[in-house]
């Protein structure tokens, strides 16, 4: 039985307008610049894989809890810039807001777990009604830690009172597919971002779509 359908933001409900390029170097320049070796990082290192190198670590050689803090909101002020930048040009993918009408119809909870900082997603919200389609939208600020840890994903699901096997993930990149996989819960992949059907498939989707529309009738065969 499907009781809630939860959403990436960038790349599956509003165009993907972030500069992930600069966002990703500059995570990397700020931990190598703070004394994280160079060679540890590999050029696939996305922000999230970056960081959880970064912090196994500098805590094998004797940061503090409360430096790693302080890092850590360094360098979500740094990727906070980038995003508030890229959130006052937001733009819904055509049709998003239709499907997730339609979903919430059939009696579906809904919501968004994003890596972006509360700071964009409150420019957001500001120019785009997602609240009135979402019971719940979380950031990385309000998730014990960001996509691909499952973390996000088990808090959503827990605010909802929904199992993992009522509900599922629905996102464009790797990271979701990976997130979903620790989290236990399915994965539904949209082509609408910066990774094909294929690579989301092959990364573990269980379905992968080329848009959101074409989830309506799976959806509405699981509740019928």
């Amino acid at each position: 039985m499907l009781r809630a359908a939860l959403f990436d933001l960038d790349g599956t409900i509003t165009v993907l307008t972030l500069p992930l390029d600069a966002m990703r170097s500059d995570t990397k320049k700020y931990y190598i610049e703070h004394g994280l070796p160079p060679e540890i990082i590999e050029p696939a290192d996305g922000i999230s894989s970056t960081r959880m190198k970064a912090k196994e670590y500098f805590f094998a050689h004797g940061i503090s809890e409360s430096e790693w803090e302080r890092m850590e909101r360094e360098v979500d002020e740094v990727l906070s810039r980038h995003e508030g930048g890229a959130a006052y040009n937001v733009r819904l993918i055509t049709g998003t807001l239709e499907v997730v009408a339609e979903i919430r119809r059939l009696g579906i909870k809904t919501a968004i777990l994003t890596n972006n900082g509360r700071h964009a997603v409150n420019i957001i919200t500001k120019q785009l009604p997602l609240e009135n389609y979402f019971d719940i939208i979380q950031t990385r600020n309000e998730s014990p830690n960001p996509k691909p840890y499952p973390d996000g994903i088990l808090r959503v699901l827990d605010k909802l009172g929904v199992t993992v096997d009522e509900a599922v993930y629905i996102g464009d990149a790797l990271i979701d597919a990976v997130a979903a996989q620790r989290a236990g819960i399915r994965f539904w992949a949209v082509a609408t971002g910066e990774t094909s059907k294929e690579t989301l498939l092959e990364a573990g989707a269980d379905m992968a779509f080329d848009s959101l529309r074409d989830i309506l009738p799976v959806i509405r065969q699981l509740v019928s």
